[in-house]
C-alpha cells in the first residue's frame, strides 16, 4: 500500500495509508485507507521513509506485525502481514 505522514491528528504519530491494492497482503490483514500505521514489528513508524525503509527490509516469506490505528472506530489493532514475492 502507500502512505503519507500523519499529522498530530488525536496525539497520533505514525503514517496515514491512502491506498490499499485489493489483491495484497495488507487488504487480507484488514489494512484499510485511512489507517494509521504505528509500528512495524514494535519499531515505530515515524515518517514515509521509515515505512518505505522497514517495509523494504523485510524478505519474502517473512510475516510483519503492524500496529495501526483505526481513526473510523478509534482502535488500535496489530495485523500481521505476510510478504509476497515482488
Amino acid at each position: 500500500g502507500r502512505a503519507a505522514r500523519a499529522g498530530r491528528r488525536e496525539s497520533i504519530d505514525g503514517v496515514v495509508v491512502t491506498r490499499v491494492d485489493p489483491l495484497s497482503a495488507a487488504y487480507d490483514a484488514g489494512i484499510q485507507r485511512d489507517h494509521i500505521v504505528l509500528e512495524i514489528n514494535r519499531r515505530p513508524v515515524s515518517s514515509v521513509d521509515t515505512y518505505n525503509r522497514l517495509a523494504r527490509a523485510a524478505n519474502p516469506g517473512d510475516v510483519l506485525a503492524v500496529y495501526v490505528y483505526m481513526p473510523a472506530s478509534e482502535q488500535r489493532a496489530i495485523r500481521a502481514i505476510r510478504v509476497n514475492a515482488p
